[in-house]
C-alpha cells in the first residue's frame, strides 16, 4: 500500500509539473538527501570525539583523585560498581558501603579512639544520606561533570533527586521516623566494634568500625525500584526480571555505582556504548549523558532497558528462539553483540552468527556462550543473570 501511495505521488509530480518541473524535483530531493546526510554524518564525528574526550577526562580525574586520597590513606579506595566509597571534606573519615558484601564500613583517622557519640553522628548522617547530597559531595563526579561540560556541545545532564541510599535498606518501613532512624543507629553501634589500625601519617591512628547490612537488603532495594523497572519493561516488551537480574549483576543496586571505563549508577551505563545507542532512539540522535544525568535513577534505568530493547528487538532480532535470543542479548549487554558473535563464527559477523544459532537448541546456545565468549567476565556475567532471572520471577 505504501509503495502504491509514493508511486501515485510521484505520478502526481509529473503531471502536475511536467517532465523538466519532474526532474528538478527530484534533483532537488536528492540534493537534501545528500545535505542531510553529510550533517548528521559530521554531528557523528563530533560526538565520538567528545565521547574520546569524555573517556579522557574521567582517566585524568581518576588519577587525580586517588593521588589525593593517597596522601592521607594507605589505600587509595575509591566507590566501584558494588562499593560507594565516601570522604569528608578534610579526608579525615572514609565511609564505605559494599552493596554486595553488605557491609558498612567508617574508618576515622584520629589521635584519640572515637567515642560512641560521635561514631553514631557518622552513621547517622551516612544511613539518612540521599542521592542528591552524595552526588553533590562527590568530588570526582563534579570534577568530571565541570571539565566535560566546557569540552562537548551535545551532552545531556541532569538534576539528582534526592532518593535514599540506605534508609530503605537499615529500616524496613516506608516513612521511618526520627526514632525508628534512633534506634536502627543504635543497633548498628551493637552490631559492630572499633579495630585501631596504624595510619598513613604520623601522630595518630586510624579507628575502624564495621558492621553488616540486613541480608533482605537486595529484595527491600528490588521494591523500592519496583515502579520505574515495570515502567519501562512494560514499554520495551521485556521481562521485569531482566531487568532487576541486570541491575543486580551489575551494581548490587549500588545507585552510586561507577567505574573507570567510565560507566555510571545502577545499569552500569556507558556513555560510549550503551548510551550512544539508547540516545540515538530516545533523543533521535546519539548524546553524551553526564554524571548527573545517569545519577537519576529512574534516567539510568530508562536508558539500560532501552539498550537492552535495542539489543533483543534490533541487533539480534534474527535469532528465531527467545530464550537463545535471551541469552545472546544478556551476554551482549556485557560486552557488545559482535563480541556474542565471536562465540559462533570467530568474527563479529552477527549475521553469519545468527545463522548458526538458529540450527541450535537454547541450551546449546548457552553452552557455547559458556565455553567460547572472549571473556571469563561475560561467561561468569551470563551465568549470574540467568539465575537471578529465576529467583526475581518468584520475589
Amino acid at each position: 500500500m505504501r509503495g502504491f501511495l509514493i508511486f501515485l505521488f510521484l505520478g502526481l509530480l509529473f503531471y502536475s509539473y511536467g517532465e523538466n518541473g519532474y526532474r528538478e524535483y527530484l534533483d532537488e530531493f536528492q540534493e537534501f538527501k545528500e545535505e542531510e546526510l553529510k550533517a548528521y554524518q559530521q554531528y557523528y564525528k563530533e560526538v565520538m570525539k567528545e565521547f574520546e574526550e569524555y573517556k579522557r577526562i574521567t582517566y585524568e580525574e581518576f588519577e587525580k583523585y586517588k593521588k589525593e586520597i593517597s596522601k592521607y590513606w594507605k589505600e587509595a579506595e575509591v566507590s566501584t560498581k558494588k562499593k560507594w566509597v565516601e570522604y569528608s571534606e578534610d579526608y579525615k573519615i572514609k565511609k564505605a558501603v559494599d552493596f554486595e558484601k553488605g557491609e558498612i564500613k567508617v574508618e576515622i583517622r584520629d589521635i584519640k579512639k572515637p567515642s560512641k557519640k560521635v561514631l553514631a553522628k557518622i552513621l547517622m548522617d551516612l544511613i539518612t544520606e540521599d542521592t542528591k547530597k552524595a552526588f553533590e559531595r562527590d568530588k570526582l563526579s563534579q570534577r568530571i561533570e565541570k571539565r566535560i561540560t566546557k569540552k562537548a556541545k551535545h551532552l545531556k545532564k541532569g538534576k539528582v533527586k534526592p532518593k535514599p541510599i540506605l534508609l530503605n535498606v537499615v529500616v524496613d518501613k516506608k516513612r521511618p521516623d526520627p526514632e525508628d532512624i534512633s534506634r536502627a543507629v543504635v543497633s548498628l553501634l551493637k552490631s559492630g566494634k572499633i579495630v585501631e589500625k596504624p595510619s598513613k601519617l604520623k601522630g595518630e591512628k586510624v579507628y575502624s568500625f564495621k558492621v553488616k547490612l540486613p541480608p533482605k537488603r537486595f529484595i527491600r532495594k528490588a521494591r523500592e525500584y519496583k515502579p520505574v523497572v515495570e515502567q519501562y519493561s512494560k514499554k520495551y516488551k521485556l521481562d521485569h526480571a531482566l531487568i532487576f537480574a541486570i541491575i543486580h549483576t551489575e551494581s548490587s543496586f549500588n545507585p552510586l555505582a561507577r567505574s573507570p571505563v567510565p560507566a555510571y549508577g545502577l545499569m552500569q551505563i556507558v556513555p560510549s556504548t550503551a548510551g550512544k545507542d539508547a540516545t540515538r532512539l530516545i533523543y533521535g540522535k546519539p548524546v553524551l549523558l553526564a554524571p548527573s544525568y545517569l545519577y537519576d535513577e529512574e534516567k539510568n534505568i530508562m536508558v539500560g532497558t532501552t539498550y537492552i530493547y535495542i539489543l533483543y528487538y534490533d541487533y539480534l532480532k534474527g535469532i528465531k528462539h527467545p530464550l537463545s535470543r535471551l541469552y545472546c542479548t544478556i551476554a551482549a549487554y556485557n560486552t557488545g553483540a559482535g563480541n556474542v558473535a565471536r562465540a559462533f563464527t570467530g568474527t563479529t559477523n552477527i549475521k553469519r552468527a545468527v545463522r548458526i544459532i538458529n540450527r541450535m537448541s537454547p541450551s546449546e546456545v548457552y553452552d557455547t556462550l559458556i565455553r567460547k565468549l572472549p571473556y571469563d567476565e561475560t561467561k561468569n556475567y551470563l551465568r549470574k543473570v540467568t539465575k537471578r532471572i529465576v529467583i526475581y520471577n518468584r520475589i
